[in-house]
């Protein structure tokens, strides 16, 4: 009878559930592997401009291997202080507190990231030399040592030449 004036009947409605259906979303999937491809893309962009800034940093940097004559600074040092005159407990001191300005000098260039090499390990000639950079360094933070004066004859010599006469004498 329904059918007679146009009315369908319809279907039964289902028994309700306690779950709610999620909205469907085909495109979720997509638009998520979409995300991570960009995401990842632009941590390769990142990462690629730090490593260049890195490697151009390094280019750029100043001299990463120096050398310094060490034992030609600690020869001079010695040389100067022992023509002083000075008392050897003063040298003593003197010399300490140098080495420990030089030993200091050169380990702040070490911590700069500069690999401070002795001269007589250096094979190549086109590695710079820093030794009077660490002179002057040094020499800035200790005194530098004085010759002594002359301090005249012993009384020895010059009666030696006062019997020998000084002047007449041939060298011979």
């Amino acid at each position: 009878m329904d059918e007679d004036i146009g009315v369908t009947a319809r279907p039964p409605e289902a028994p309700p559930s306690d779950r709610v259906a999620a909205p469907a979303s085909p495109g979720f999937p997509a638009q998520r592997s979409q995300f991570l491809a960009i995401g990842l893309a632009a941590l390769a962009v990142l990462w690629g401009t730090w490593a260049t800034h890195a490697i151009l940093d390094l280019r750029r940097g100043s001299n990463h291997l120096v050398k310094v004559q060490l034992a030609d600074l600690v020869r001079e040092y010695v040389q100067t202080e022992a023509r002083s005159g000075m008392p050897a407990d003063q040298v003593t001191a003197q010399t300490t507190a140098y080495l420990k300005a030089l030993n200091e000098t050169v380990s702040a260039h070490a911590r700069g990231g500069t690999v401070v090499l002795l001269a007589n390990a250096v094979v190549d000639g086109a590695v710079p030399d820093i030794t009077m950079t660490i002179r002057q360094e040094v020499y800035a933070r200790v005194p530098h040592p004085q010759p002594g004066q002359a301090q005249g004859m012993s009384p020895q010599m010059q009666q030696f030449f006062d019997a020998n006469g000084a002047s007449s004498g041939n060298g011979k």
